[in-house]
């Protein structure tokens, strides 16, 4: 996931990575996190804006799962991110 995120989101920076389950990422641009989610799951991605998870504003950013996926699948959803990431740029 991390090389995926690294080929296809550059600038996110990767939180929690150590988690297992999830992790976080986030993003200087200034879009809101929650138009990035609407873009993904248009895409067929599934993902959680970060905004959802917090008390006080931050960064725009995502909850990303993957447990159970497969790497090649995980690849692909991360290149469909960063398609949608590009449109709100």
């Amino acid at each position: 996931m991390l090389q995926a995120i690294g080929r296809h989101l550059p600038g996110a920076v990767v939180h929690g990575a150590a988690a297992g389950i999830y992790l976080t990422v986030t993003f200087e641009d200034q879009f809101p996190d929650t138009a990035l989610a609407a873009a993904a799951l248009a895409e067929g991605v599934n993902v959680q804006p970060l905004s959802w998870h917090r008390l006080r504003p931050g960064l725009p950013g995502l909850v990303l799962g993957y447990a159970a996926t497969t790497p090649g699948s995980l690849d692909m959803a991360v290149a469909k991110l960063g398609s949608a990431v590009a449109q709100l740029r």
